[in-house]
């Protein structure tokens, strides 16, 4: 069995999770940062294919959101995982249903968070000024949740 892990990642959270997913899914595996990526990735290869971002202010990364659309057709013909790194896990059915084509939520075998990790030497000053008010300098709500991980990768 073969898989893709497209992911986006801002400041290193999402890409971890996908490294870590890597050595929990069996088969071949093979990552890919849509940010790094060539413009076409080949995805007729895999049978299965996981999609992974980073959630700010509600939004996936706009090349993540428009991989999606871009190659729907033949996304809905795999088997599909979908994972977000985020803190605010109550807004979690929201944020899936405003940055992923219903079509494709739709057809995912499974969706998961991962939670996240306050990553505050690498954030922007704006990134890390909004963090701060949403979370009123309490950053214990960031914490990566790898027993979903690998609930995750059992799954897929």
């Amino acid at each position: 069995m073969k898989t893709l892990v497209v992911y986006a990642s801002k400041y290193g959270c999402t890409a971890d999770c996908a490294s870590y997913l890597k050595t929990k899914i069996s088969g071949d595996v093979t990552l890919v940062d849509i940010n790094k990526a060539p413009k076409q990735i080949e995805l007729h290869s895999f049978d299965t294919i996981v999609i992974g971002g980073s959630v700010y202010i509600g939004k996936i990364s706009k090349k993540l959101r428009t991989f999606c659309e871009n190659n729907l057709d033949v996304l809905t013909k795999k088997s599909i995982g979908i994972f977000l790194c985020a803190a605010l896990s109550e807004q979690f059915n929201e944020t899936l249903k405003t940055n992923f084509p219903a079509l494709l939520l739709k057809s995912a075998k499974i969706t998961a968070l991962f939670g996240s990790e306050a990553r505050l030497e690498k954030l922007t000053f704006l990134d890390k000024t909004i963090i701060k008010a949403v979370t009123k300098g309490d950053y214990s709500q960031f914490k990566i949740k790898k027993e979903t991980m690998d609930t995750f990768a059992n799954a897929i």
